[in-house]
């Protein structure tokens, strides 16, 4: 009589139900990262989708699998969304307007569909082989075939790739070259993750391949796919020049300038921010007034540093703190969300704290006080 495997943790095991946990963690901080949460989503879904496909893999590693039969996270469903995911991602981020179709999500939601029918008919799988010859089972065993995984996830790297392509102009700004260096980073570490899952498929085949490829390869996948999520987590400072600069942003050669230059520069920078107001933009980055100003990012990234003694974020926010002073004064009844949303803050923690650290009060409590004032 063959004996049923004892369902237990080792430490690799035990390893990954922590990673799985750290993409269920991300997930949560970049849904509750207001910064671009909207356009966040397919990524969010992404990490989140392959959490659950960790999780689904510690339980097959540890048999507990056989102990309760119902939880399963629809693996292969997941994994066909990945690509449009990714894509719908990329799509957003290059354009707001663009929404690509419903229809590249089709066979994700077929897929999990049918293996939702299957999951409750066959008593978690395991009388699945009851149901061979079925219809309905030979589309389910089609969409799970890892060869139609590998094809889809290798299109939308093809289709992304194309896509970033597609927006590359003669006229190169400032915002667009960092803006393709990141998109292009992003898709490379989706395909580590593509390579990666690929490469199980046709090592398992091998004689020598054991419980620790399998390990290294799922290590290689999280890496790819939590990758991802903290770089678009970290996409503003990114483009702030504050992390990873001399991966995304071009420094120049020979570009000491004199005293008198750093000045002109400086106060061309201060005039245009005092007339334009480019800070009341929610999604005001280095690049994009490097490249309004005529300055490159590293340059302009410099000037700042030298000349305010603050970095790009800190230059910002300075202005925008005094722009919401004033409206706090001058329009009493608006509420200090809509306030600090039009002076270009996109989270109320992080106004309320610079607001404090700046004027010793709170936005309330100055406004509270203005009002006082005037009404004495």
């Amino acid at each position: 009589m063959e004996q049923t495997p004892i369902p237990s943790f080792d430490t690799w095991t035990s390893l990954f139900l922590i990673v799985s946990s750290l993409g269920f963690f991300l997930s949560i901080v970049l849904s509750i990262h207001k910064t671009g949460r909207k356009n966040n989503l397919p990524v969010i879904l992404l990490i989140l989708g392959f959490s659950f496909i960790l999780l689904q893999y510690v339980f097959f590693w540890t048999n507990y699998k056989l102990v309760y039969p119902y939880f399963y996270f629809f693996d292969s469903s997941w994994y066909l969304a990945f690509g449009p995911l990714l894509y719908t991602y990329l799509s957003r981020f290059y354009s707001k307007s663009l929404r690509p179709s419903l229809y590249h999500f089709f066979p994700a939601i077929l897929s999990a569909i049918i293996n939702a029918y299957y999951l409750i008919k066959s008593n978690g799988f395991q009388d699945i082989a009851a149901y061979k010859g079925e219809f309905f089972h030979y589309i389910l065993w089609s969409l799970r075939s890892p060869w139609l995984i590998a094809l889809s996830l290798i299109i939308y790297i093809i289709i992304s790739k194309d896509f970033i392509a597609h927006f590359n102009s003669e006229q190169k700004s400032e915002y667009e070259i960092t803006r393709k260096k990141w998109s292009s980073f992003l898709l490379s570490l989706f395909f580590i993750f593509t390579l990666s899952y690929i490469s199980y498929y046709t090592l398992v085949r091998f004689s020598f391949f054991n419980a620790h490829w399998d390990y290294a390869i799922s290590f290689a996948m999280s890496l790819g796919i939590y990758g991802i999520g903290y770089m678009v987590y970290k996409e503003p400072s990114i483009f702030n020049g504050e992390l990873l600069s001399n991966l995304f942003i071009e420094k120049e050669k020979n570009t000491e300038l004199t005293d008198t230059t750093k000045d002109e520069f400086y106060n061309q920078l201060l005039q245009y921010i005092n007339t334009n107001k480019p800070f009341l933009n929610n999604d005001l980055r280095l690049v994009h007034l490097a490249d309004n100003i005529g300055l490159s990012s590293h340059l302009l990234s410099r000037l700042i540093n030298e000349k305010s003694k603050m970095n790009f974020n800190q230059f910002i926010n300075e202005y925008r703190l005094n722009e919401a002073k004033k409206l706090l004064v001058e329009n009493p009844e608006a509420s200090i969300k809509t306030i600090y949303f039009d002076v270009g803050f996109n989270n109320k923690a992080t106004f309320n704290s610079a607001f404090k650290n700046k004027f010793k009060c709170t936005p309330s409590e100055y406004k509270r006080k203005k009002t006082t004032v005037e009404y004495h």
